[in-house]
């Protein structure tokens, strides 16, 4: 069965106004380009916020990496989302815990913060995985390993006074929800918040 664009527009028409938002802001780039405009034409129709369309834009076009590193600054120059401080540009970082009582659990978390808060993460995650991580037997040890070199490695990266790789890709991931919410800081806020 082909699909065609009627069969677009009703389904979209079937979407609430938060999935076609997540849709906008998320997952427009992996569309067709019948579908982005019958998705456009929704947004218009519901008059959903126009900034929308520019999520959708920066999605379909290759982002240069002045305007990456502007993004990036953008959430940088927010307060940090652990203590609220707004002294020093966040960064990003990967934390690893490792806990073993026979099962052993490997949870590795995404972190932006100030640069304080994400050296704090990453000292308790290897804290945590030195103290609790061995006792699993064979991934205990394998993965408490593989923990402490992530927590050590991250804990530098995470001191850059540059956007950092992972900070990047985070904003890679999220550019259209950052371009549709860049005039709203306490969205952006909670993009990163939810993280924390």
């Amino acid at each position: 069965m082909q699909i065609t664009i009627e069969n677009l527009r009703k389904n979209y028409q079937r979407y609430s106004d938060d999935e076609i938002v997540r849709i906008a802001t998320k997952e427009a780039h992996l569309l067709s380009p019948e579908a982005v405009e019958v998705l456009q034409e929704e947004i218009a129709k519901r008059q959903l916020s126009p900034d929308l369309l520019k999520g959708i834009a920066v999605q379909l076009k290759n982002v240069s990496e002045q305007e990456l590193w502007d993004y990036c600054e953008l959430l940088r120059s927010l307060p940090c989302p652990v203590c609220n401080a707004n002294t020093n540009q966040l960064n990003a970082t990967i934390t690893a815990t490792v806990t073993s009582f026979v099962i052993t659990y490997y949870k590795k978390e995404l972190l932006i913060a100030c640069p304080t808060c994400l050296d704090k993460a990453n000292k308790t995650a290897l804290i945590k995985t030195l103290l609790l991580g061995w006792w699993g037997f064979p991934w205990g040890i394998i993965r408490t390993i593989q923990a402490v070199m992530l927590n050590s490695n991250m804990s530098r990266i995470a001191q850059h006074s540059q956007p950092n790789m992972l900070l990047k890709e985070f904003v890679l991931q999220q550019i259209g929800t950052i371009e549709s919410n860049k005039d709203k800081p306490e969205r952006l806020q909670s993009l990163i918040k939810h993280l924390a």
